[in-house]
């Protein structure tokens, strides 16, 4: 092992749905146990809640009250919620994901500004089985390796930066602030 920054470059899916609180209603209505609702529902959504930075959150605990009232807004006034689903590509991008857990690894993202490059497919496909479209986001992982003069043996620490994505045409997008070498 040698001392230095060391970058891993890699994609992480994501499968974006864009769900209504009507869905929400007609899923809980028609399923026999509404609260098991969402084991049927991508896992994510964007913590919208003031002071969150729009992070990634598990839907089910975020969204545990959406739908299971009848709303009588109109079609245009009613909430749509992002959900997602996230997909590793890696193998080592899959390790530091069930070593920190998505949401750790995650926490310091705005979501909603990082999704607000893709479009969501709609609630309807959802139903229909229509197989999820997988965006990509270009990922960075950076080692930092330092000897420990103490204990002997190394220190490695992790960061995790989204550099980019894919656009429809899988052509590399880099964010104007990222460091894409």
């Amino acid at each position: 092992m040698r001392e230095g920054i060391y970058r891993h470059r890699t994609l992480l899916g994501i499968e974006l749905f864009e769900i209504s609180e009507d869905f929400m209603y007609g899923l809980r209505e028609r399923h026999k146990s509404p609260e098991h609702v969402f084991k049927l529902l991508p896992k994510y959504t964007i913590n919208t809640n003031e002071g969150q930075h729009n992070q990634i959150m598990v839907a089910e605990y975020f969204h545990q009250w959406v739908g299971l009232f009848k709303d009588n807004r109109t079609p245009e006034e009613k909430k749509k919620y992002l959900y997602f689903n996230i997909e590793t590509l890696d193998a080592t991008l899959r390790e530091e994901i069930s070593n920190a857990g998505e949401e750790d690894l995650l926490k310091n993202l705005d979501f909603k500004k990082i999704l607000s490059n893709f479009t969501p497919q709609s609630d309807n496909d959802l139903s229909n089985f229509v197989f999820p479209y997988c965006n990509f986001l270009i990922v960075d992982l950076i080692y930092d390796t330092t000897y420990d003069n103490y204990n002997g043996g190394w220190d490695c620490d992790m960061e995790f930066e989204v550099i980019g994505y894919l656009n429809s045409q899988m052509q590399a997008i880099y964010f104007e602030n990222s460091n894409n070498n």
